[in-house]
């Protein structure tokens, strides 16, 4: 994970010039701060604190904030194409949810899962069924207190490496997710979590990915929705 730091005051030119000492094969996404010692000491509570005062202090800015198990801000920047990508995964999750009279909870990025090792994190897609939902725990309220069943994640197009995204899909099968897909529009790969199974299964150039017991019935049109996006 890339930090910079800087013991001098910073100027106009500070981020300019910090980046140009980074080696141009090195993925600068995602930007990873670290919470003040403190608020990780005093535990998960403090650190959700902080979190939501940073994401209500900068909502206006064109950022998607995590916060990983290691107490750690995660910054990554938007794009068209990913905000396009994320549409089509929820829309075509919620469409089957609708079908079959609503047995669960369909959500997008904009949702946030704060899950047991402490990470806060808002897959580009998820489903839980009804059963498993557990109500948030603050009022108003701001994380869903569990891992979600399905997870989704499709890689940005940001400059960063995929290793990220495998460290994510590794933590959410951790916390309790039964399938997972990672979708790589740049490979055209997907790997597919399954629960209990230590290796994704890697799928290249599939034409379309089965929700199988998780989301029975339910499949999608990777390539045509996600691949050939244009």
């Amino acid at each position: 994970m890339t930090t910079i730091s800087t013991t001098s005051k910073p100027d106009a030119t500070g981020i300019t010039k910090a980046a140009s000492v980074i080696d141009e094969t090195e993925r600068l996404f995602p930007v990873a701060l670290r919470l003040p010692d403190s608020a990780i000491a005093e535990g998960v509570a403090a650190c959700e604190d902080w979190f939501w005062e940073v994401c209500t202090a900068n909502q206006d800015r064109p950022w998607s904030i995590e916060l990983n198990g290691s107490g750690e801000l995660e910054l990554m920047p938007t794009y068209a194409y990913g905000e396009r990508r994320e549409f089509r995964l929820v829309y075509a999750v919620e469409t089957w949810n609708i079908a079959n009279d609503n047995p669960g909870m369909t959500t997008g990025p904009s949702a946030a899962y704060f899950m047991s090792n402490g990470a806060i994190r808002g897959p580009d897609a998820a489903w839980t069924p009804n059963e498993n939902i557990v109500p948030p725990r603050s009022e108003p309220p701001r994380t869903w207190p569990f891992c979600p069943d399905f997870i989704a994640e499709a890689r940005s197009d940001a400059p960063s490496s995929i290793d990220h995204l495998l460290e994510k899909m590794r933590e959410y099968m951790e916390n309790g997710a039964r399938l997972g897909w990672l979708i790589d529009p740049m490979e055209r790969t997907v790997r597919v979590y399954r629960a209990g199974v230590d290796e994704p299964e890697l799928l290249t150039e599939p034409e379309t990915l089965d929700g199988e017991e998780v989301l029975p019935g339910f499949t999608f049109a990777v390539r045509e929705l996600i691949f050939d996006l244009n």
